[in-house]
């Protein structure tokens, strides 16, 4: 409510006073004059339409507006600061602070304004109030999967959420194992998942699944530039052990990044119908070398199209 965003706001100030009649002159200035420095507003607006133009833009050039023009522009919703609290949320009052806690800007002092300075924090949560609750969907297979979230992991940390996770552990009990994706690669994705996500859940995964193709690794080891649209090049859909070899220290170092956190690492080598056995067992082998606990071909991708430009997915 503003009752409450208004009596932290106070509280920040370190004002020990809710009777406003009790506000002297100064205290008055203080608690009702943001005094926002324009120039440092860093909230974006956010849209789901990929739209280029719209990154940057430049407001206030309407005649009511003249001399307020201020730089800004559109991010897509998934890399705003909300789906990355949405992400990391255990309840609504926890999201309720985070909210909260958003910082927009500065005064023209260098302090922080957040979205509680504004007292729109109450009115934030009222809107995601429904999008805290985890979506039950299924896959191709018929198997549950909670789709909840998904802050972009090269701006955010690119995790499903910490409440879809734990109700499905919940549901599936503890004789039952939950798969919980982190996005963008073992580069990124799995290290934020490990630095940020389960150091604030409390949860430790029981092993990493670390998934590598045939294709992806060629590329590494330097094969032709694929162009979306364009036919592969023969180096990906015939088979060359000797561009394979050279791309495989990239999944070796995965590996060893992953055994860091003192998790056990298994291999899944997601095999296209161009793949060779040759080829699958070079991997393999490789990733056992490298001290994965072990590494199985799956096949059921078969033939079809898939993302094989990432290791770790």
């Amino acid at each position: 409510s503003q009752v409450t965003s208004m009596l932290r706001r106070l509280q920040k100030l370190g004002i020990d006073k809710s009777d406003p009649s009790q506000l002297t002159p100064p205290e008055r200035s203080r608690f009702a004059r943001l005094d926002i420095d324009p120039a440092s507003v860093t909230w974006r607006r956010v849209m789901d339409t990929n739209d280029r133009y719209l990154r940057e833009i430049e407001t206030g050039l309407g005649p009511e507006e003249k001399g307020r023009t201020h730089r800004t522009g559109f991010d897509i919703t998934v890399a705003s600061e909300i789906m990355a609290i949405l992400a990391l949320t255990t309840s609504l009052a926890d999201m309720r602070e985070r909210l909260g806690a958003m910082v927009i800007g500065t005064n023209h002092q260098g302090e922080a304004i957040t979205s509680e300075d504004l007292g729109v924090a109450g009115a934030l949560t009222v809107l995601m109030k429904d999008a805290i609750k985890p979506n039950l969907m299924q896959t191709l297979e018929g198997t549950p999967a909670l789709v909840h979230a998904g802050p972009f992991a090269n701006i955010a940390h690119g995790q499903s959420s910490i409440l879809a996770d734990r109700i499905a552990l919940k549901l599936v009990g503890p004789d039952g194992y939950v798969i919980t994706e982190s996005g963008f690669g073992a580069d990124i994705g799995m290290e934020k998942f490990f630095d940020i996500k389960c150091r604030y859940s409390g949860l430790i995964p029981s092993v990493v699944v670390m998934v590598a193709t045939v294709r992806a690794l060629k590329m590494h080891g330097g094969g032709p530039r694929v162009v979306a649209g364009k036919p592969l090049a023969s180096e990906y859909t015939d088979e060359n052990l000797t561009l394979l070899q050279a791309g495989l220290p990239n999944m070796e170092r995965h590996i060893k990044n992953a055994l860091k956190y003192g998790v056990n690492v298994v291999v899944a080598v997601n095999s296209f119908a161009t793949d060779t056995p040759a080829e699958v067992e070079l991997v393999r082998k490789a990733a056992l070398a490298a001290g994965a606990m072990d590494a199985v071909v799956s096949t059921h991708w078969g033939g079809r199209r898939c993302r094989s430009a990432q290791v770790g997915r």
